[in-house]
């Protein structure tokens, strides 16, 4: 499962001056929902970022059957590593939405990764976590029942794509900032899409998760019991989660990835299960 990473491409280059490397970004495209943006008979031409929708990248295996690599939400790249390393893609994408995405021509992002430090780290930055997050994954399916399975695969988005989130009055939930279909979740579990809302099920009977909008919420008691690194004691609680980061060790804060964006929010639409 690869993720660009929380930080955003456009507002860093825009934070650090780099005003000239924006042009490279211009041609933005609408794309119909279930639309193929490339496969791998498709030479890597294009770094894409999206302006907006969902995105889903996944391969096939020699049966046919599709295996779920990474969702992409607005403001993440993707196809990179192909475009700087291959030839051709080495996976699919497909838009999950209507969606706009920029199209980035190869030999300009290689410019301006060559060009602007701030840009190579963030490219080299996003590959690295790529490349860990697929050995947790490999990890997850081999050692795990389905519930921790699941309850990992959470706990991994909500590093990557999660936003703090008040529910039931508390502050310290997390949204998982992507609706994702609950069939997607499956695959990234290796198990059916009934087992995965049984599980669910048996955690939001248990307070801990529910859903918001279509997107799963880590209650607070989840964070407690699965993400330590940011359930802050008592004393703490007016921190950010940045600034709760910072005060764990530099181990214990990598196990979790990167910490939740910040956003508020109350009340939960009624359902039954993960997004279907």
């Amino acid at each position: 499962m690869w993720f660009a990473g929380q930080i955003e491409l456009i507002p860093l280059i825009e934070r650090n001056g780099l005003h000239e490397a924006l042009p490279a970004f211009n041609d933005q495209r609408a794309i119909r929902k279930h639309s193929t943006l490339y496969t791998p008979d498709d030479d890597s031409d294009f770094v894409c970022l999206l302006k907006s929708g969902s995105v889903r990248l996944y391969r096939l295996t020699e049966d046919g059957q599709e295996v779920t690599l990474s969702f992409i939400k607005p403001g993440m790249i993707f196809g990179d590593g192909d475009a700087l390393n291959e030839a051709k893609y080495t996976h699919f994408a497909q838009t999950l939405a209507s969606s706009v995405v920029c199209y980035v021509r190869r030999a300009v992002f290689r410019d301006l990764v060559a060009r602007y430090d701030v840009i190579c780290d963030f490219v080299s930055s996003s590959q690295y976590r790529r490349w860990k997050e697929s050995q947790q994954l490999i990890e997850n399916l081999s050692l795990h029942d389905v519930r921790k399975r699941l309850t990992n695969v959470f706990v991994m988005l909500a590093g990557q794509i999660g936003r703090q989130f008040t529910h039931d009055g508390n502050s310290h939930a997390i949204l998982i900032d992507l609706s994702i279909p609950q069939d997607k979740i499956a695959e990234f579990i290796g198990t059916s899409r009934e087992s995965v809302n049984r599980h669910f099920n048996d955690l939001r009977a248990e307070g801990l998760v529910d859903l918001h909008q279509r997107k799963v919420v880590l209650t607070a008691s989840f964070v407690r019991r699965y993400m330590p690194a940011y359930a802050a004691p008592q004393e703490l609680d007016d921190l950010s989660y940045d600034a709760r980061k910072a005060r764990l060790s530099e181990g214990e804060a990598h196990r979790f990835g990167s910490p939740p964006h910040a956003a508020g929010s109350t009340g939960l639409r009624a359902s039954s299960a993960v997004t279907r």
